[in-house]
């Protein structure tokens, strides 16, 4: 991919980035061209997560400490290859954006968008995701070994059911757990089975885990968030910056190195992108949720 750099634009794979040296996050020192060429960069294992699927954008045009807005229906001005994807749900009919390629990568970038936030279906098969996801979201007071050792438990329940999981440092509070689908089963079905996980745990350690929405009952515990899989729900990308001071990113990691994790935002854009050199992409085994 040929890099050019120009005065006052950066010029990735023929996308032009204006003000490139504008600082997003004074944490770090970190500016809109290094976000746009961490995400030239890690393209080829970013896009497997994105394309083709709903977007939503966290667009932050003047830095994280600026305001930051949620976008996902396509407008003026995000680019000619930010496409619209139409569909009907509940008797209405919705339009939301979507991407295929890097340019449509970098032109959403191009405009300000630091995090990127995809369905659990692709626009090919909309109402049958192929990821389950398990969002551990601790209160304030929870330390991370707690979280780390909520997702080793998920895990294990997973595994009694027949199922492997994939583990995910979300670059802000906690961590995801996921199970790829084979896209046999609807929304509501995969939605009531992640609900089956979640309270298994809850009824097991109820001192430790609460599954409802409700803040008010969430002290000292994690949140079980398995509302992500439901339909129009989205989860922060695999690969995403975080609009979080210091740019952090949400990172796959092995769960071999679930125990040294220190920290859920732990990797920066510069060590992932070294981390991935070299390495390939590998499409995770699709499995059929237990009936």
């Amino acid at each position: 991919m040929a890099v050019k750099t120009s005065k006052p634009n950066l010029t990735l794979s023929g996308i032009a980035i204006t003000h490139p040296d504008r600082v997003i996050s004074e944490t770090g020192h970190v500016t809109k061209g290094q976000v746009a060429e961490y995400y030239a960069n890690i393209t080829p294992f970013i896009l497997p997560e994105i394309a083709r699927r709903p977007l939503s954008l966290l667009r932050c045009p003047s830095g994280i400490d600026g305001e930051c807005f949620f976008q996902r229906n396509p407008g003026k001005g995000l680019g000619a290859d930010v496409k619209p994807f139409e569909f009907r749900h509940k008797g209405k009919t919705y339009e939301y954006l979507y991407i295929e390629d890097e340019k449509g990568l970098l032109e959403i970038i191009q405009m300000g968008t630091i995090e990127l936030h995809p369905w659990g279906a692709t626009i090919d098969a909309i109402d049958y995701p192929d990821r389950m996801i398990f969002d551990l979201d601790p209160a304030p007071d929870v330390p991370f070994e707690a979280v780390k050792s909520g997702a080793q438990d998920i895990r294990r329940r997973l595994e009694r059911r027949g199922l492997k999981s994939l583990l995910k440092c979300t670059g802000g509070k906690g961590l995801h757990v996921t199970v790829p689908l084979a896209q046999k089963d609807e929304w509501p079905a995969v939605k009531a089975y992640a609900a089956s996980v979640a309270e298994e745990m809850v009824a097991a350690t109820p001192e430790a885990y609460v599954a409802t929405m409700s803040k008010a009952k969430r002290g000292g515990k994690i949140f079980i968030d398995y509302f992500r899989n439901d339909y129009t729900a989205t989860a922060i990308a695999a690969y995403s910056v975080r609009a979080r001071p210091g740019a952090p990113v949400a990172l796959p990691v092995d769960w071999s190195e679930l125990e040294g994790l220190k920290s859920p935002s732990e990797f920066l854009m510069k060590e992932v992108v070294e981390r991935m050199s070299g390495k390939r992409t590998k499409a995770p085994s699709k499995q059929t949720l237990p009936h």
